[in-house]
């Protein structure tokens, strides 16, 4: 049981950066950006226009997708027991696949590190 302050959710798992999450969340949050970022690129490029409003949308929707990865990436990272800032490799076009398919692979550390107390749990 969590505590009180300390409840894990989706909110959590995509918009802080505490804790640390495992390969399944990881992966789940990466999917759900992926298809909302696509439901958007078909919503923006299926009329014959591109308005300023669906414009925003496309900019609003990447920029807390971009938000959003960083702090997954940053999460499941902790997970394996490294720092945070390495998932600002994400954002390299060069390391973006590589690191995505490490995260997606490699095993969580099992016992408590200094991010928190295991995957899929917040830090206290």
């Amino acid at each position: 049981m969590a505590l009180p302050g300390r409840e894990i959710s989706v909110g959590w798992a995509l918009f802080q950066w505490d804790g640390r999450i495992g390969r399944r969340v990881f992966i789940l949050g990466t999917l759900f950006w992926m298809m909302t970022n696509a439901a958007v690129i078909a919503f923006v490029t299926g009329s014959d226009d591109i308005s300023p409003g669906s414009f925003s949308l496309f900019l609003t929707t990447a920029s807390l997708s971009l938000v959003s990865l960083l702090m997954l990436g940053t999460k499941r990272l902790h997970d394996i027991g490294m720092p945070g800032m390495a998932s600002v490799l994400l954002l390299l076009p060069a390391f973006s696949l590589i690191l995505f398919f490490v995260l997606c692979v490699w095993p969580p550390v099992q016992d408590d590190n200094r991010y928190g107390p295991g995957s899929d749990m917040r830090s206290s």
